[in-house]
């Protein structure tokens, strides 16, 4: 069974939007990392990824993202994760990954700071 996942990278007052739908899951984060690859060769001002589409991330999606924060730290490029269902925020939660990175309700509410 193949799980439902896609990626839409928009660009919004500087900022490299990346929208995630679907299921981030060990079968769709190749999908996602390659996607990284091309952004990041972009040089993003700033990156937002946008989960309210997201309708389910596991471990392996989690650590998709924490990669992704930790090369945009590096690269001195401000991060931050927005939205996310009740399983996504639950995660975020119970890892403690909500209380590292910056989570907001809305992409718009991290597009300045």
């Amino acid at each position: 069974m193949q799980s439902h996942f896609d990626v839409t990278v928009a660009n919004e007052a500087g900022a490299t939007i990346v929208a995630l739908t679907g299921e981030l899951d060990i079968a769709a984060a190749p999908s996602l990392e390659e996607r990284l690859e091309t952004i990041f060769s972009d040089a993003p001002a700033r990156l937002i990824f946008d989960l309210r589409g997201l309708e389910f991330i596991d471990s392996t999606g989690l650590s998709v993202l924490v990669k992704a924060n930790q090369r945009a730290e590096i690269a001195g490029v401000p991060f931050g994760l927005a939205g996310g269902g009740t399983q996504v925020r639950r995660l975020l939660s119970l890892t403690g990954i909500e209380d590292r990175l910056t989570v907001a309700d809305e992409p718009s509410e991290l597009l300045e700071g």
